[in-house]
């Protein structure tokens, strides 16, 4: 069987997003690919990492199926994704899921078929239409698993606070990102839709057989619909116009979206945003477009 074993950089990001706990789980991480490959009767053949885990791609030992094992050092994250997976099973804008295993905190996934990721822009936020009222639909009981937006928004502003505070010049004052923070987990306590939780552009795919776009990666929420939609809004916007512009785009996909509403988390989670940008060197321009949205109220 072929041995796979994660990269420096995806060691590296998994130990800056969980601390030194993941050191074991890393370094066992080849065995337990093994256990799981022979388990479901699947060869490893390549493998991506990412920012709570890893993704391998499988063939099946009769090399007709492929999947997507996908692994995490933090139990909570698969346990979560699998309740939300299991939620949208009707949904065909979501990743199918094959099977779980709760010991090996692991997931096997559909192998979504010569697929590239989607472009977000004025003209194009049109193609997840279908998408966003796929994922919001209400179907019955909501999973016990998925815990409410409150702790997935107090975790988010937590861990990039801390990339914040490693810039050597921040683009957001403290003052700012608490104000944002603040007002994020006030509006966290309404709704009560599951939400993706992750929902960016890279985190929907478009397949090759007719073009059938996939919701991928989850991390699963329950709140508002709206504060789902924000990197959509405003990923890749030139302007406060073009968000305002993208909100009401998005709210005509699903009931459960308002336009104002979902304007007040761009606004709220743009500090996030600031941050990202600035760790990735992005045009100054887009920078000063997230500090500007942080101060606006």
């Amino acid at each position: 069987m072929t041995q796979v074993a994660l990269p420096t950089a995806g060691r590296d990001r998994l130990l800056d997003r969980f601390g030194p706990s993941a050191a074991a789980w890393i370094d066992d991480f080849a065995m337990l690919v093994g256990e799981l490959c022979e388990k479901w009767a699947i060869e490893p053949q390549s493998l991506r990492a990412g920012g709570t885990g890893a993704v391998v791609e499988c063939v099946s030992t009769t090399r007709e199926t492929l999947y997507a094992l996908k692994l995490s050092p933090d139990r909570a994250v698969t346990e979560q994704e699998a309740a939300a997976l299991r939620y949208w099973t009707d949904a065909r804008s979501v990743v199918d899921l094959v099977d779980v295993d709760a010991t090996g905190s692991a997931i096997l996934l559909e192998w979504v078929p010569e697929s590239t990721e989607l472009t977000v822009d004025a003209p194009g936020i049109k193609d997840v239409a279908g998408l966003i009222g796929d994922l919001y639909l209400p179907r019955g009981t909501l999973p016990a698993d998925v815990p409410r937006a409150r702790e997935r928004v107090e975790f988010v502003f937590e861990l990039w606070d801390r990339r914040r505070r490693t810039l050597r010049d921040s683009p957001i004052d403290t003052a700012a990102w608490r104000r944002c923070r603040e007002a994020a987990v006030d509006m966290a306590d309404e709704g009560d839709s599951v939400l993706h939780g992750d929902l960016h552009p890279g985190n929907i795919l478009r397949t090759g057989n007719g073009g059938r776009i996939v919701a991928i990666d989850p991390r699963p929420c329950i709140g508002d619909p709206a504060m789902d939609l924000t990197d959509l809004a405003m990923t890749g916007a030139g302007s406060e116009a073009d968000i305002r512009h993208r909100c009401l785009q998005l709210s005509d996909f699903a009931d459960a979206i308002e336009a104002d509403r979902l304007w007040l988390w761009c606004c709220n989670f743009a500090p996030i945003m600031a941050v990202s940008l600035a760790r990735r060197d992005a045009r100054p321009g887009d920078v000063t477009l997230m500090r500007t949205l942080a101060n606006t109220r």
